[in-house]
């Protein structure tokens, strides 16, 4: 009934500011509140599309293309039309002017419409334009190579931060794991305290081990939310945005040999793809510089309605001082500078490569050796567990035990973090998508 009462202005202010409320929460408040579910290929889709460094990089090919198309332009044949109309008194006679006649600066004068087409080329050049042309395609080739070398470092950043997330989730998982069983134990042992099989001591143990466990997990929890704000940091999204993960952290065998993997790298890296262009582009500098010593032809064509005319130019470099030599020298200096870059650049991908590859394989012996420690060490904590029950076993060997567990499950977490992080450090140094695909 009080919606009736509302009239007029007061009518109209509720409903905007009804409409407001909707458009706030669907934009932010309820938006926030959601959990976004992530597998790895989705986030790297999604921090490609937010990502701004690659968005400037897509921009900078765009402009490259560009540049191509305005090389060649400049060689095609150039039309122009112009048109115009222009106002003139007479021209006095000295006579008049000697009399003082000033007349014809007050006359209206008489109009001369100007109309005109021109066409005009370049004829001969001496390479000049072919090489401009050359080397904005080189430079096109190299931006396109830079922005794929700019979507293979952000998907390596997301790998990293999305196995961050599962590693600190595991960790958590690890931390209340252990929570439990102590707080098991606690109880346990409080039975037997009743019943004297234990002394009040053994106690004083649990609950220190308790406060110790309390304390890893609180740092546990805190290392998960900076690992997820982290990741949503990478992905583009605001920091507050709750994410649920798809994958686990887990061992996926690499077969692929080192010298296999170099010998990809070379074929592959952005940073090689670019050695050819970068080489075309200082051996057509060099015709460039060259091509300032050669003639260079124009045609130059015009018609309009006083009449036509044809022009052929030529022009005939005979001295400038030596600016054209010193240019030639120059690109020659270049050129050679490229063919050194070339063996450092491919030191230092070997390098990489190796050192990605070592680092994959320490780990992956690593996960080997702690699954067999999980095993023996939930087994030893089992034991203990059941011999403590029986009176058979103090305190101390339980405590013993289950941190053996903790640390044995933290470092198999952490051996297949490395792993997959290490493994994603191979294929990037290899400048590939995926092992079994080189792309």
């Amino acid at each position: 009934m009080w919606v009736k009462v509302i009239k007029g202005k007061k009518f109209f202010l509720l409903f905007w500011l009804l409409i407001a409320m909707l458009i706030w929460f669907n934009s932010g408040g309820i938006f926030a509140s959601e959990t976004l579910t992530l597998d790895l290929n989705k986030s790297i889709e999604l921090a490609l599309e937010n990502n701004l460094g690659y968005q400037i990089s897509q921009t900078s090919a765009e402009i490259k293309e560009a540049q191509v198309e305005e090389a060649e332009g400049a060689k095609k044949t150039n039309l122009k039309l112009q048109g115009g109309y222009i106002r003139m008194s007479e021209t006095p006679t000295p006579e008049s002017l000697g009399e003082g006649d000033f007349s014809y600066l007050f006359s209206t004068g008489y109009g001369i419409p100007q109309i005109s087409v021109s066409i005009s080329k370049v004829l001969y050049s001496g390479g000049k334009f072919e090489s401009l042309i050359k080397q904005a395609e080189s430079a096109y080739s190299i931006t396109l190579n830079d922005l794929e070398k700019k979507r293979q470092e952000i998907i390596y950043q997301v790998t990293q931060a999305y196995y961050g997330v599962l590693q600190a989730e595991g960790l958590k998982r690890v931390s209340e794991q252990a929570m439990t069983q102590i707080e098991a134990h606690w109880e346990t042992s409080q039975t037997l305290l009743e019943v004297g099989m234990i002394a009040p001591i053994d106690l004083q143990r649990i609950k220190a081990q308790l406060s110790n466990l309390q304390h890893n997990l609180i740092r546990a929890e805190n290392a998960y939310e900076l690992a997820v704000y982290n990741l949503n940091s990478t992905l583009g999204i605001e920091l507050d945005t709750k994410v649920q993960l798809q994958d686990v952290l887990f061992y996926e065998p690499c077969e692929i040999q080192l010298n296999e993997a170099v010998e990809t790298a070379w074929q592959y890296r952005p940073e090689i793809k670019n050695l050819t262009p970068q080489k075309k582009i200082t051996e057509e500098a060099l015709d460039l510089a060259k091509s300032n010593k050669k003639p260079l032809v124009a045609l130059n064509v015009e018609a309009g309605i006083t009449g036509w005319q044809i022009a052929v130019m030529g022009e005939v470099p005979i001295f400038d001082g030596g600016i054209s030599e010193a240019k030639i020298k120059q690109a020659e200096l270049n050129c050679s500078q490229v063919d050194q870059n070339e063996k450092l650049l491919k030191q230092l991908i070997e390098f990489e490569v190796r050192s990605a590859y070592l680092k994959m394989k320490e780990a992956e012996k690593l996960i080997k050796v702690t699954e067999e420690g999980i095993e023996n060490s939930r087994e030893s904590f089992r034991i203990a567990q059941v011999k403590y029950n029986e009176g058979m076993a103090t305190n101390t060997e339980v405590i013993d035990a289950q941190s053996a567990l903790i640390e044995a499950e933290t470092n198999h977490l952490n051996a297949l973090y490395n792993y997959n992080i290490n493994r994603a450090a191979l294929i990037k140094a290899m400048g590939i998508d995926n092992i079994e695909h080189k792309e």
